[in-house]
């Protein structure tokens, strides 16, 4: 599992408007929720940290996501997660991305990778230069 840097920018820099930004729906597969649950019940680290999902970077095929634990920065909304009783942190920019999202936990013993995976649904709508052909899909700026 990977986590965030002090050095991640926030959405301030980006100026986006978040009265017009639509909170992410977010779900998570059972071994999500057993391995969080896990996380949260024996790192006394993770007291007063949110998980947080952050868009760490951005390829052909889409954008890429990171998963781990962070204080709360002013600028985040905090999401609920229908299935637990968490909120999860989120920029601005990221929440303005992530529609519906779909977390799972997975172990590949074979390449020796295990932690979360951060699914997008609308993933497909952000690959290329989505944003010369519909400038819809630009985060909002504040005026």
């Amino acid at each position: 599992m990977k986590t965030e840097s002090k050095s991640a920018q926030s959405s301030a820099s980006y100026n986006i408007d978040r009265s017009q930004v639509t909170l992410p729906k977010l779900s998570f597969t059972q071994m999500a929720q057993d391995q969080l649950n896990l996380m949260l019940e024996n790192d006394f680290t993770l007291q007063g940290k949110y998980l947080r999902i952050l868009i760490s970077g951005k390829g052909c095929e889409g954008f890429k996501y990171s998963i781990g634990f962070h204080d709360l920065n002013d600028d985040d909304f905090l999401v609920p997660v229908k299935e637990m009783d968490i909120e999860v942190a989120i920029d601005p920019f990221t929440a303005f991305y992530l529609g519906e999202t779909h977390i799972d936990y997975q172990f590949n013993y074979i390449n020796d990778e295990e932690g979360f995976v951060v699914v997008n649904k609308q993933q497909d709508e952000f690959q290329g230069k989505f944003w010369r052909k519909d400038k819809s899909k630009i985060p909002p700026k504040v005026q």
